[in-house]
């Protein structure tokens, strides 16, 4: 039972845990994908072994009590299983009870990962990581390429990224060293990151109208999912507003008539809800009254004509409209064009936040 191809120690719990680490010619018999075993450091008892594991490309990383494990190959999905009893390590929603289990995605390249304190650094496609501190996604630092070996290395709040591509010949814009620290609050720095991971978290989150990826609010801690959209442009080119952030404003969906008039949203709680609609006009040449609809929540109208130009004066400026309704497990919001209108509804973003009361009542359940 000793194959030991990726040996990893965990001073901490002193516990030894042997995994395997596949070849680049062939797979041998004692290379397996698909096991891991962990050992007392001081007796060498065997404490579990998980047969029965998705497939992993080692190495392996442990990171406090979690074990974490890469894509079986250049490409999928990377996951982690606990380091005292070799359980899965699941996504959970304390309020619904729902749980899934945790993964994170690289879409392709060669090289493993790295674990720090927050990150995960791989490469997909270009140099990325894995926000562990907020679980946001994978991300991407656009522009250079890390190494056939993985040479992402993060110590004492700094990414050190040492060039290991002397060789190579993708056509990466950048080929060199560098350094980079953590400035999440910089202006004109757009992070995204894609994210399969379980669905939102009822208690509160944003959609995203056409948004490029997933991202948090670092002023309230909200994450915003990212949903299909029609408009999209940099953040800079928004005039940003004390109600919520420039970049939610910097994409839309505009709606049709009809059934296409609508967004339902589904596996919500029972209870009061703040809903925040984020708005913003794209087109330089719309004047007031060419756009104007009315907000209906559930069938009812909360807001008649609005005018998005009327009330912000010009295109790119963000515009929010706060409204308390109760929502019965799902809600359905619809922009309702005026007759007058030439222009059909056009909506930014979707931000909700259930009553703390009514959601504390509900986990006490």
């Amino acid at each position: 039972g000793i194959f030991g191809t990726w040996l990893s120690y965990s001073e901490a719990h002193d516990i030894v845990v042997q995994g395997g680490r596949p070849g680049g010619l062939r797979q041998l018999q004692d290379e397996p994908m698909d096991r891991i075993s962990a050992y007392a450091g001081g007796t060498g008892d065997l404490i579990w072994e998980n047969p029965t594991l998705n497939s992993y490309w080692g190495p392996l990383a442990i990171r406090k009590d979690q074990v974490y494990m890469a894509p079986a190959a250049r490409s999928g999905a990377g996951h982690a299983v606990s380091l005292l009893d070799g359980a899965l390590k699941m996504r959970e929603q304390e309020i619904t009870g729902e749980s899934a289990q945790w993964s994170y995605i690289r879409r392709y390249g060669c090289n493993s990962h790295n674990l720090s304190e927050h990150l995960i650094t791989f490469r997909s496609g270009a140099a990325a990581y894995f926000d562990l501190e907020n679980d946001l996604g994978t991300g991407f630092f656009g522009g250079f390429r890390s190494g056939c070996t993985n040479n992402m290395v993060v110590a004492d709040g700094v990414l050190n990224a040492p060039d290991y591509t002397r060789t190579c010949t993708c056509s990466y814009q950048h080929q060199t060293s560098l350094a980079l620290i953590h400035m999440p609050d910089m202006p004109g720095i757009e992070s995204w990151a894609v994210y399969d991971g379980a669905p939102p978290d009822p208690v509160g989150y944003g959609l995203n109208f056409g948004a490029p990826g997933r991202r948090i609010d670092q002023a309230t801690g909200l994450v915003w999912h990212n949903f299909p959209g029609t408009h999209r442009r940099h953040a800079s080119a928004i005039q940003t507003s004390e109600d919520g952030p420039d970049w939610v404003a910097a994409s839309a969906l505009e709606l049709s008539a009809g059934a296409e008039d609508s967004i339902t949203l589904y596996d919500l709680l029972d209870a009061r809800y703040t809903v925040r609609l984020h708005f913003a006009e794209f087109d330089a040449a719309m004047q007031a009254g060419q756009r104007v609809f009315d907000i209906l929540i559930d069938g009812e109208v909360v807001l008649e004509d609005l005018d998005i130009v009327a009330e912000t004066g010009n295109a790119h400026k963000h515009l929010v409209r706060e409204f308390n309704v109760h929502s019965g497990a799902t809600m359905t919001i619809a922009l309702r064009k005026s007759d007058s209108a030439a222009a059909h509804p056009i909506i930014s973003g979707i931000e909700l936040r259930a009553d703390s009361v009514q959601v504390a009542q509900q986990s006490m359940r």
